[in-house]
């Protein structure tokens, strides 16, 4: 007898667990929200690039290379960057080589040459050597208010953007993990 009584008891607690009551509190859960798509920001570096006609071909390698993103959101970036002019200074196969979807790691570590962690302004710039986003080092010449770049000047300092800052250079650097690659040089 004993035993029938435990399980109707088993019984009911069963039927309790799984009462109206239990699943009206499932229906009230928070839902899970649907991931947002993320977007550039506006006056943050991409935003800041994109609405400039002089870095058109930056802003396209950008996108391509997906970093328009990364750029556009948090996070503080110094980004130097090269004008159409200095891309249009490569040998002609190199860019729509770089451009393709099979060589976007490669398009993603020249562009990550160009970015250093952090806001740096001109003035800030010690000479030596600075990490960049790709791992590799580039070298930093500083003399009286003149910044040199892996030998590229600096010729547009400090333009602020909302997570970052961007200095213009007129050549496109390119890491020493590239060089060779479809006749680029270092």
């Amino acid at each position: 007898m004993k035993t029938k009584h435990m399980i109707h008891a088993t019984l009911l607690i069963s039927m309790a667990a799984a009462s109206p009551i239990a699943f009206s509190q499932d229906a009230t859960a928070e839902k899970p929200k649907m991931e947002e798509k993320a977007t550039v920001q506006k006056g943050s570096l991409s935003s800041v690039i994109g609405d400039s006609v002089t870095f058109s071909t930056l802003t396209k390698a950008l996108k391509a290379a997906e970093l328009d993103l990364t750029l556009g959101n948090k996070g503080e970036f110094t980004i130097f960057a090269p004008t159409d002019e200095a891309f249009g200074k490569l040998p002609a196969e190199v860019l729509t080589k770089l451009m393709l979807p099979e060589n976007k790691e490669k398009l993603r570590s020249l562009l990550l040459y160009h970015v250093v962690a952090g806001k740096v302004l001109a003035a800030d710039f010690k000479a030596g050597e600075v990490k960049t986003m790709n791992g590799e080092k580039v070298k930093v010449a500083v003399e009286a208010d003149k910044v040199e770049v892996d030998g590229s000047k600096v010729f547009s300092a400090d333009v602020t953007a909302t997570n970052g800052v961007m200095h213009t250079i007129g050549t496109v650097l390119v890491p020493k993990s590239l060089e060779g690659f479809a006749g680029l040089e270092k």
